[in-house]
């Protein structure tokens, strides 16, 4: 119905999404250890992005039915337009206030973990579903790395009044 690479193009434009707004918070971070994770978080999205890109093509699936491979592509749109994939760049970077930061992260890695997992479903090849399982886990860190900076910033400003 809908091929591999409809799904993989999804995949990478998320990871760079992701990438991108990582960066921008990661300048406009005042706290030069939020900044430092802010950049491995954006380092491992690129690297998410380029394994999407060079998934192994004999793991994608196929359709020679032009129709039906345009209707899957249409489905998978209207599947994927509800959700809150990206980040919203504009509003990440543009925040002062840091909790805010570290909430929309957390809700971008959640969304794409459960749209990694969708994935998941549609590979039958060890070797890429063990990578794809891989990436979901370093989603899984990026969300206790950013749980932990929320606790972390919870006790200073607790500390602080």
């Amino acid at each position: 119905m809908f091929t591999m690479k409809d799904i993989c193009d999804i995949a990478i434009q998320i990871e760079r999404n992701g990438e991108a707004a990582y960066r921008r918070a990661s300048q406009n971070a005042t706290d030069p250890q939020v900044a430092r994770l802010l950049q491995i978080m954006a380092d491992q999205e690129r690297d998410h992005a380029h394994w999407f890109e060079h998934v192994n093509p004999a793991c994608r699936m196929q359709t020679h039915d032009g129709q039906v491979a345009e209707m899957g592509r249409e489905l998978l749109q209207n599947i994927m337009a509800p959700q809150t994939f990206s980040l919203d760049a504009q509003r990440l970077a543009g925040s002062s206030d840091l909790c805010e930061v570290l909430q929309q992260s957390m809700e971008f890695e959640n969304d794409t973990i459960l749209f990694y997992e969708m994935l998941h479903g549609f590979l039958d090849d060890a070797q890429t579903m063990q990578q794809l399982e891989r990436i979901i886990e370093e989603e899984r860190t990026h969300i206790d790395q950013l749980e932990n900076m929320a606790t972390m910033m919870g006790s200073t400003q607790q500390q602080a009044q």
